[in-house]
């Protein structure tokens, strides 16, 4: 065997060990996505304490839209509640105010990620099942929280969607009693 062909067995073994790597990294424990969207029947703060809001798709820069709704209410004791069923699948402090974001995913291996943004006084932890309706905490600085709707996709990223697109009529219509200008746009890249 000669210097040359051994080289080449090497690399080939080599190629295939990062071959088998990716794959096991890339195959999320070999579950297949659930591409079942949310469910939105219960809304994130009572909508009659909502004092204005900034509509999904508004510009908050020349290059960012508003990947959210966000909700500024009466009171920092309005309480910020899980709009469907699902689990916490990730709590993170927010670098820039002294609040949290709380991550919700109604399954292990869905493709969509709730992400419920200012919200203190946390009432559950990584881990916990939600049901709609449950209480996460209460709004965060500034008297507000933001509700953020993402989906993964392998070609695209992440693109975030418009809530109204997995609402159930009462969680629309509840929301219509504060204005008709909630989504301004399709979907945004947060």
């Amino acid at each position: 065997m000669t210097k040359l062909s051994v080289l080449w067995k090497i690399r080939l073994v080599i190629v295939m060990i990062i071959i088998a790597q990716l794959t096991v990294s890339c195959s999320k424990s070999g579950q297949k996505d659930d591409e079942t969207p949310p469910v939105l029947s219960v809304t994130p703060v009572d909508i009659t304490t909502v004092t204005h809001i900034i509509p999904f798709g508004a510009d908050l820069s020349p290059q960012q839209k508003n990947p959210a709704f966000e909700y500024y209410v009466s009171n920092s004791s309005v309480q910020v509640r899980s709009v469907c069923a699902g689990y916490v699948e990730d709590i993170r402090l927010n670098d820039n105010f002294p609040d949290y974001e709380v991550w919700i995913k109604t399954s292990s291996n869905s493709v969509y990620k709730l992400i419920y943004d200012h919200i203190v006084d946390l009432n559950v932890v990584k881990g916990n099942k939600v049901d709609a309706g449950t209480v996460l905490g209460k709004v965060g600085k500034g008297n507000r929280t933001e509700l953020q709707i993402n989906k993964s996709d392998r070609n695209m990223g992440e693109l975030s969607y418009c809530p109204f697109d997995f609402a159930t009529d009462d969680f629309i219509s509840s929301h219509k009693q504060f204005t008709d200008t909630w989504c301004l746009t399709g979907t945004v890249r947060p």
